[in-house]
């Protein structure tokens, strides 16, 4: 893509300076742009070009290398996805490679590889040397490896740690602002478990609170010993209602009401009994025993 050389005053250029040394940028199937290859060399890169060369669409890619807010609309017409990648050389950057590898990222051989895909219906993926990662991530590490220049803005001048870097700089309280930074942190440290600390004693109030109203459930139903043991005999007894009708009501006809009943039967045997008293005194005896007999099958039948 030949982007031009810069004529017009009312289309400034681009500037953006390599930090961490950008040494190519692929674009592909990108707005308008359908492949783009741009090889950078260190240092302060200009890229100028007449009203529609293509600067804002290469600043565009590269700012969503960077971490961006991504939209299918960027997809070229007639593809399904966009594709921006970059190569970064950190050799002699060892701060952040320390910072990369603390987010989980490791450079082989001091190179840095990040890519960003859009798709037509409106994922976007991103990865860091072929490992997948979050748009998150990349911007936390873009904001360190590429300063974009534009006409309208200076875009780290945007970010507020560096505002507050460059106010911290300029009343020369750069070791009290590392201070105040720790504090806060320990601060944050506290609250978190000031809170946590707050959600437990919580917890053990709702606790305490469900033990006492269970307790006052308990206290109120007077639950006496056994009571348990009772209760299950008694729902044995409902469960089995019909059966227990059936073998009362049998039990009943054997021994009081039908034909041949045990009482009738005892009743025969009685008066046997008598004439064989009459006959011989010593069988006086057995009629006690028959009278007890008879009581207690009476008893039964009730």
């Amino acid at each position: 893509m030949d982007l031009g050389p810069w004529r017009s005053v009312r289309d400034p250029p681009y500037f953006f300076n390599n930090l961490l040394m950008l040494t190519e940028l692929r674009i592909r199937h990108f707005a308008v742009i359908e492949e783009g290859d741009l090889e950078l060399a260190p240092g302060l890169t200009v890229l100028s070009g007449e009203t529609g060369a293509g600067k804002s669409l290469v600043v565009g890619a590269l700012s969503l290398l960077l971490g961006e807010r991504a939209s299918s609309d960027l997809v070229r017409a007639g593809e399904s996805r966009a594709r921006v990648e970059g190569a970064f050389e950190m050799a002699d950057r060892p701060a952040f490679l320390a910072r990369c590898r603390a987010a989980g990222v490791e450079a082989e051989d001091g190179l840095l590889v990040v890519a960003r895909e859009l798709r037509r219906e409106g994922r976007s993926r991103a990865w860091i040397n072929g490992s997948l990662a979050t748009a998150g991530l990349i911007r936390e590490l873009g904001a360190e490896l590429v300063d974009l220049h534009g006409q309208h803005e200076h875009q780290r001048l945007l970010a507020r740690p560096a505002q507050r870097r460059i106010l911290d700089a300029y009343a020369d309280a750069g070791e009290l602002a590392e201070l105040v930074s720790e504090l806060r942190r320990r601060l944050g440290a506290n609250r978190g478990e000031l809170r946590e600390i707050r959600q437990r004693a919580a917890a053990v109030r709702e606790r305490a609170e469900l033990l006492r109203f269970q307790l006052g459930e308990i206290e109120a139903a007077q639950v006496e010993s056994g009571e348990e043991r009772r209760l299950l005999a008694e729902a044995n007894r409902l469960e089995h209602s019909e059966e227990r009708t059936a073998l009362s009501a049998g039990l009943f006809e054997a021994v009081h009401e039908g034909e041949g009943s045990l009482v009738d039967e005892l009743g025969r045997l009685g008066r046997s009994l008598q004439e064989l008293g009459r006959i011989d005194p010593e069988a006086e005896g057995f009629s006690e025993l028959y009278r007890t007999a008879l009581y207690a099958l009476e008893e039964l039948g009730r």
